[in-house]
């Protein structure tokens, strides 16, 4: 089954990083990627919000121990290696036709990796809420959750635009109660930020027999 690593870190230049991930296809192939999505935050500039689909499961540790991934992140100029969160698809919720177009560069993502109890309960609660979460500019939602914790999960949400994020953040309806939660222990804070690009990466070729 496909997998999704998702990491929350600063970048001193991102201009200079941008650049760099843009012509570092071959890293990504090497990793394992099939697309790689950057989200910019909203508030600090440098703070961004990535989210790579992996083709397969494979040996989850040895992949995030390898010294690939950690050029990855000494290439982009970070000093200190952020948590990884590892998870697999519970579920993908469109929520509005727009959002049948597919994400689009500029759109809202509010982002959180949190410890949810039950996370199945969580997904039967947001489909019992998918009007609600609709109205109030909610597009889509995605809900993952942690290989090597059940009770983990990360969870977007694209939203139309900024200011319905913003009230959305302030008075979020019972089914998002979670996002009170980000920036608890280990876990970062709330993410808000915009879509800069979605990176669609080609499998690796095989050499002949």
């Amino acid at each position: 089954m496909p997998l999704v690593l998702a990491a929350d870190y600063r970048v001193p230049d991102f201009d200079r990083w941008w650049a760099k991930l843009s012509g570092d296809i071959p890293r990504l192939m090497s990793l394992g990627a099939h697309h790689v999505v950057v989200y910019r935050a909203l508030e600090d500039s440098s703070r961004v919000f990535v989210t790579f689909g992996v083709r397969e499961r494979g040996p989850v540790d040895a992949l995030l121990r390898s010294p690939r991934m950690f050029a990855w992140f000494d290439s982009a100029g970070v000093e200190e290696i952020p948590p990884l969160f590892v998870g697999e698809v519970l579920e993908k919720l469109d929520l509005a036709e727009a959002a049948a177009t597919g994400v689009q560069p500029g759109t809202v993502i509010v982002a959180a990796i949190v410890s949810v109890d039950q996370p199945d309960r969580l997904r039967a609660h947001v489909h019992r809420k998918a009007v609600r979460l609709a109205a109030s500019g909610v597009r889509r939602f995605w809900i993952y959750r942690a290989l090597d914790d059940q009770a983990e999960a990360m969870i977007l949400q694209e939203i139309a635009s900024e200011s319905q994020a913003d009230r959305w953040i302030r008075k979020p309806d019972a089914v998002a109660r979670f996002m009170s939660e980000a920036g608890v222990g280990a876990h970062p804070p709330l993410f808000v930020g915009r879509l800069v690009q979605t990176i669609e990466v080609p499998a690796a070729s095989k050499g002949p027999d």
